[in-house]
């Protein structure tokens, strides 16, 4: 069964063809979930940034989209201390049996939040976009 995204059909060859990218799914119905919704926001994205699929430059202006639009806050070294206090299990030198100094993680643990930070707001206004559409 079809799905539009305003107006806009994603076909059941387009999931079908979409599902060869999706090796983190454990079954067949996660599988044609994941690809129908990997098109639905490539679908959001693209007519967000008025362009077709497969258009020269399709990556180029979802990405200035999304810098555009998306605020990604910088973690703090304080941040950095907290998420290094509370996950000190993590940072287990397994050979020596001790917890690695903040010094020595504090960039992993800054590009970590970061990533997290990253992902959170951007699907943040995914969501945002979605509810806006017709889908």
């Amino acid at each position: 069964m079809p799905i539009k995204v305003n107006h806009t059909e994603i076909s059941d060859d387009d999931v079908f063809q979409e599902m060869q990218h999706q090796t983190d799914a454990s079954n067949v119905e996660e599988v044609i979930f994941k690809a129908a919704q990997a098109l639905v926001v490539q679908q959001l994205l693209l007519q967000a940034v008025g362009v077709k699929k497969s258009a020269t430059n399709e990556e180029e202006k979802i990405n200035q989209l999304l810098t555009d639009n998306v605020i990604i806050p910088t973690a703090s070294v304080e941040s950095c201390e907290r998420y290094y206090d509370n996950n000190k299990i993590k940072f287990l030198d397994k050979e020596r049996g001790e917890t690695l100094p903040f010094e020595m993680v504090e960039a992993h643990i800054k590009e970590y939040l970061q990533n997290q930070s990253t992902t959170s707001s951007i699907n943040e206004y995914i969501k945002m976009l979605a509810a806006e559409a017709n889908i």
